[in-house]
């Protein structure tokens, strides 16, 4: 071997050297990370095996010794709020990470209610130009389905801090949540953005919570089913596209509304629509890191199928909650959740559909420490993406404030407690009546239906009395059912004196 060949062997030796023997953290953590406050905090990461590690942070040292796959831990004592500074790991070299503080971190996932920005909501400039809160952070997780589940080392982001030139990419719901949070607490908040849209629960629940699911085997029979059904439905669905790029051309001549686009899910068998494989690829790489709890905006995927479809979801939904908790084993974290707000599906002709949905939705209230915001009012009759992801934020967050801090705050509209029949009367008692139940707009309460044994519904004359509500029709003399806000997109008229709307009801289901 000459000079030169040995020369380039030493240097290719050296760098190899020198790559392996770099210690590196996860990469959850990054400049201006949020660590969980009030409680022990996993750091983690890579090095050579059997290499020594120090971590240090806020007067902390801890040491261990990676473990012969080149893996290491340590566990920071619990953190007080806003304790902040430099992250130092050293071991053959050393990683400084910047500007981390102790404060507490969410995850929020779901689909594309939660993925919506905050440069694609109401008054966007506005809200962009006045996002100077560096004590939010924001962590977003890439777009990725997996048939096996992944570890941390397949994420590639960073933290980033709330200004103007970094907000606009949030996830909307999550940063309006956080400021929330901030402003009556003043910790700081670290938002784990997961979330994909047009998604199925399905795709985000953990296998061993899916596989003792009733209809799992049914459900991978019908997936087989569509996936050889396939290569026949693209042809139909390709021709069924070109004819509405024709019609919508069309419209748009003759300045009418566009029609429906008809909806290309891909493949049946591509990973966003199979059992487990989001969950895979976007959830379980975060399991490690600590967090307060969780926010879920989903449905919309799911919603359509009737009451059979709502108690369905009810059960998928608890058990991705279940599986979740279980994959974290630190306890029954606080899970909230959206309740699909108002919206006209031009697609169900029963007008109903996403009312039992919302059904099956409020059925997870059941789990422990979950909690549901309700939407009725801020959706948007003509889209399924309403712009107005402020209130959603924080009407979620007086959730969390109420229940996970503790603080004393109205979080709830009224949620019925009881109906009885009186005469040619329904009489329905309410929680959450707080300051009073009001009907807003005025006088009148639009919105509830009343019917017989024979459960044919008709249009309720409904009055309030102190916080019951009295409803009746002169057609209806021996009532028995009372419905409300019982449709993709009623009429929203009652609210409690705090401004939060009454949670949708039926009181037929009471009997069955």
């Amino acid at each position: 071997m000459n000079w030169q060949s040995l020369l380039l062997a030493l240097v290719a030796l050296t760098g190899a050297t020198a790559l392996r023997g770099n210690v590196s953290p996860s990469p959850l953590f990054t400049d201006h990370a949020v660590l969980q406050r009030d409680a022990v905090v996993p750091i983690w990461g890579a090095a050579d095996p059997a290499e020594k590690i120090s971590v240090s942070f806020a007067g902390q040292r801890v040491e261990t010794t990676a473990d012969q796959a080149g893996e290491w831990t340590v566990n920071l004592a619990a953190l007080s709020a806003n304790v902040s500074g430099a992250l130092v790991i050293t071991g053959k070299n050393t990683v400084t990470l910047q500007d981390v503080v102790a404060g507490d971190v969410w995850l929020c996932s779901g689909q594309s209610n939660m993925a919506r920005t905050v440069n694609r909501v109401e008054n966007a400039a506005a809200e962009i130009a006045a996002a100077t809160e560096p004590a939010i952070r924001h962590y977003y997780v890439p777009l990725h389905a997996s048939p096996e589940p992944q570890s941390d080392r397949s994420l590639k982001s960073n933290w980033e801090v709330a200004s103007p030139q970094t907000v606009g990419n949030f996830t909307a719901v999550g940063y309006f949540f956080a400021r929330e949070i901030y402003r009556q607490l003043g910790v700081p908040i670290g938002i784990i953005h997961s979330s994909w849209g047009g998604t199925l629960i399905q795709p985000w629940m953990p296998l061993t919570a899916f596989q003792t699911y009733p209809g799992y085997k049914e459900m991978l029979e019908r997936k087989q089913a569509d996936i050889a059904a396939w290569p026949e439905r693209r042809i139909k669905l390709d021709a069924e596209l070109k004819a509405w790029e024709t019609e919508s051309a069309a419209a748009k001549a003759a300045g009418r509304p566009e029609p429906v686009k008809p909806w290309n899910p891909g493949p049946p068998d591509s990973g966003p629509l199979m059992p487990s494989q989001i969950y895979n690829g976007m959830i379980h790489p975060l399991v490690h890191y600590r967090i307060r709890g969780a926010l879920w905006y989903q449905g919309e995927a799911n919603a359509g199928s009737g009451s059979a479809g709502a108690t369905d979801y009810t059960d998928l939904q608890s058990r991705l909650i279940i599986g979740w908790r279980e994959a974290w084993s630190i306890g029954d974290f606080p899970f909230y959740f959206a309740q699909l707000p108002n919206w006209d599906n031009p697609k169900d002709s029963t007008h109903r559909s996403w009312a039992f949905f919302r059904e099956g939705q409020a059925g997870t209230l059941t789990t422990v420490n979950t909690g549901m915001a309700v939407l009725i009012d801020i959706g948007d009759s003509a889209d399924i993406h309403p712009k107005n992801k402020q209130d959603v934020g924080r009407r979620l967050a007086l959730i969390a404030l109420a229940d996970t801090y503790g603080k004393k705050v109205i979080a709830h509209g009224p949620v019925l407690r009881t109906a009885k029949t009186e005469g040619d009367s329904i009489r329905v008692t309410f929680n959450f009546t707080d300051n009073g139940l009001i009907a807003r707009g005025g006088v009148s309460l639009n919105g509830f239906e009343i019917a017989a044994a024979d459960g044919i519904f008709v249009p309720a004359n409904a009055n309030i009395e102190g916080n019951d509500i009295i409803a009746r029709n002169p057609q209806v003399p021996s009532p028995a059912f009372l419905r409300y806000a019982w449709a993709n997109d009623p009429p929203v008229t009652l609210f409690n004196g705090a401004g939060l709307p009454a949670m949708p009801f039926r009181t037929d289901k009471l009997t069955k």
